[in-house]
């Protein structure tokens, strides 16, 4: 069989029906973001601790939280770039042993100040391998199952994060706060291995590039295995005509004008709320009387909801796009309200876990609408962009946490700071929601242009046998 036309990878990956070979990929990645979340959580949950043994202030903990942030700020945009440019597997697999051997380190540590410059370095590393990791999900899924499988690969950092809680309510008794970095650190360096060998590149960017065709031969078999393709089998991308170096000027052209800017709002104003709870509470659950050793069981469901709010919103996002999106926040913002209001801890575990569903499964909505809107030539770079620009609102609330904090504010009066980034949070993804389908329409579900279908995988021509 000879083909008279080049393959057409856009196609091709619509017309695909899910198998091992997209299990593979999920797995793979959801175990990269599992690390991530891990790590990123560790120092939350050690916090308690850390505080009690070298006898600092709750307070002091706030620039620890803040500086692993931001380095997760400058990491989502430098990673997307590098993924962009050397590929997804690479800069995983770099990001993945950066933060890993960092976050081991961290275990030796004895101060305030060397933690905080360890958290900031691991962060790089950490933000580094979210964009990519959205990227790959995102150029091997089909529009219809896009912000489903981002969403299940995603997941893996809100398990991640709230098995912090478990490993540190049945070991830091025992081993003492160490061993949360122990555990993360190893952890990590072993997925950043296995990923050497077990996780493909993105085939649309190696076509896009116009790099690796042999490669792509094998990774389309993979993702095809009920197709025949000759041996010098081509592939062309039709989401994209040329081949052009990434400027930040292309993510407001194209209709994206006010879509990036509103879009990086909201991502700062969720990501505010997020890591403002994810960081301090399981600090402030001490504060309402919940003993030591359960408060990292109590803060755990604060992912678990998160994973459950992520994964009931994906198929609305599939279907609905931004529009998804908006009533998270809405029920959030009372129920955060609620939380500072103290009460019996069965109680206490219901309302973080509404919280976390609604804060974390609007993260997950965010990533997966950032992967739709940009297309696959800047995709990464798009997303990564996104991240970084959030990641301010990721430095902020545990700062202004600990600001608060020092102020020796009610516990409740914190509640109410996070119920009002709710409240924000809802009001202007309803205007990018507006924006968004005023701009695309209400069938649009990515900024790409629109492809083939999968029965006219050569355009206008068939295969020749």
């Amino acid at each position: 069989m000879r083909a008279e036309q080049p393959y057409d990878i856009v196609a091709l990956t619509e017309g695909q029906k899910p198998g091992r070979f997209a299990a593979g990929l999920l797995f793979w990645c959801f175990l990269i973001m599992l690390m991530d979340g891990y790590d990123q959580t560790a120092v939350s949950f050690a916090a308690p601790a850390i505080i009690k043994d070298w006898q600092v202030s709750r307070a002091a903990f706030g620039p620890v939280f803040g500086a692993g942030l931001f380095g997760t700020l400058i990491g989502s945009f430098i990673f997307g770039y590098l993924g962009d440019r050397l590929g997804r597997k690479k800069a995983l697999i770099i990001g993945s042993a950066f933060f890993g051997a960092l976050t081991l380190a961290s275990a030796w540590v004895s101060s305030l100040n060397a933690l905080m410059l360890l958290r900031f370095l691991a962060g790089i590393g950490m933000g580094g391998v979210i964009p990519n990791s959205v990227a790959l999900v995102a150029e091997y899924a089909p529009k219809r199952l896009r912000a489903t499988w981002v969403t299940l690969m995603f997941s893996g950092f809100s398990i991640g994060a709230g098995s912090g809680g478990i490993v540190s309510s049945a070991l830091i008794h025992r081993y003492g706060w160490p061993v949360m970095f122990v555990v993360g650190g190893i952890g990590s360096l072993a997925v950043a291995a296995l990923l050497i060998f077990v996780l493909p590149e993105s085939a649309k960017l190696l076509v896009v590039q116009q790099r690796a065709t042999e490669t792509v031969r094998r990774l389309v078999a993979r993702l095809r295995p009920d197709m025949s393709f000759p041996a010098d089998a081509t592939f062309y991308a039709s989401e994209t005509q040329e081949k052009r170096k990434f400027v930040l000027t292309q993510l407001f052209g194209d209709g994206l004008r006010a879509i990036t800017p509103l879009l990086w709002v909201v991502f700062i104003v969720n990501s505010m709320a997020l890591y403002f709870l994810q960081n301090w509470l399981p600090i402030l659950m001490e504060g309402v009387g919940v003993p030591a050793q359960r408060a990292g069981i109590v803060t755990a469901m604060f992912s678990v909801g998160g994973v459950i709010g992520g994964l009931a919103l994906c198929r609305f996002v599939d279907k609905h796009g931004v529009l998804a999106i908006i009533a998270l926040p809405a029920i959030g913002c009372p129920v955060a309200a609620m939380l500072g209001h103290g009460s019996s801890e069965g109680w206490l575990m219901w309302l973080i876990f509404l919280t976390g569903f609604c804060v974390v499964g609007m993260q997950y909505g965010l990533y997966a609408v950032a992967g739709m809107i940009y297309p696959t030539a800047f995709r990464s770079a798009g997303v990564g962009t996104a991240i970084s620009i959030g990641k301010i609102g990721s430095v902020a609330g545990p700062l202004v946490g600990g600001l608060l904090l020092s102020m020796h504010l009610p516990v409740v009066q914190l509640f109410y700071a996070a119920a009002a980034l709710f409240l924000v949070a809802a009001v202007i993804s309803t205007v990018l929601a507006v924006l968004y389908q005023m701009r695309f329409g209400p069938s649009h579900d990515s900024a790409e242009q629109t492809v083939h279908s999968p029965t006219h995988l050569h355009g206008s021509h068939g295969v020749r046998k």
